[in-house]
């Protein structure tokens, strides 16, 4: 994991808790893997009462690193909460929906793209300082856009992709009445080949955030 700050952080477990497809749950799933790997030192597929707490230990690791401390509590009535048949061990995809469900329940900032209209627009504004909090959420929010697009995983965005990339950057703007351009097939063919200027029928990460900031985040701020 390459996370290094509290802000990187906390955009993952947003998108990580959003939904099961998306490249940070893939990421959160493997954590917890790990940790339930780690904790099944007698090998036999399961996790015991007595290996339970190295389990929430190596959980833990992740989200107290960056100040957060989500596994507090007491290990036995964890234990009993997740092991629902009361067999005396948890199985992964016990451990898996418990954990998922417990990361779901914390208490994290509003997304950027969940953010209501008044603090919605107030961040488009806020953004025009590259330097604040609220550029750094909408950078963040530009990846979740370009990577749900860039479905082949080659690091850009074809025309193909584009009208992804497109719907999940305007989601917002459309949710609260906002200006959400380039909602016509003909507009965003014709802003793609604006973009691709090498003519390689395909788009860059900095092409699209720079598209992004001018032609999205812009109408918004301008209100």
């Amino acid at each position: 994991m390459d996370i290094k700050t509290k802000d990187e952080f906390i955009f993952f477990m947003q998108r990580a808790c959003e939904d099961q497809c998306n490249d940070c749950y893939i990421e959160l799933y493997n954590i917890l893997l790990r940790a339930f790997i780690s904790a099944d030192i007698d090998f036999d597929g399961q996790v015991s009462e007595d290996e339970f707490e190295g389990m929430i230990a190596a959980a833990n690791e992740f989200p107290k690193k960056f100040g957060f401390e989500w596994w507090a509590g007491s290990g036995k009535d964890q234990f009993r909460a997740i092991d629902e048949n009361g067999d005396g061990g948890i199985s992964f995809d016990e451990w898996l929906n418990f954990a998922y469900t417990h990361y779901q329940s914390q208490k994290l900032p509003v997304a950027f793209d969940m953010e209501e209209r008044t603090e919605f627009v107030k961040s488009c504004k806020d953004s025009a300082n590259t330097g604040s909090d609220s550029y750094k959420k909408i950078y963040w929010f530009s990846w979740k856009c370009f990577q749900a697009a860039d479905a082949d995983r080659d690091g850009q965005v074809s025309g193909s992709e584009f009208a992804t990339m497109i719907n999940v950057a305007t989601s917002g703007q459309k949710r609260l009445g906002l200006p959400a351009p380039f909602q016509t097939s003909a507009d965003r063919d014709a802003l793609f080949a604006k973009m691709d200027e090498n003519g390689d029928g395909a788009i860059s990460y900095d092409e699209w955030l720079a598209c992004f900031m001018k032609e999205i985040i812009a109408p918004v701020a301008a209100l």
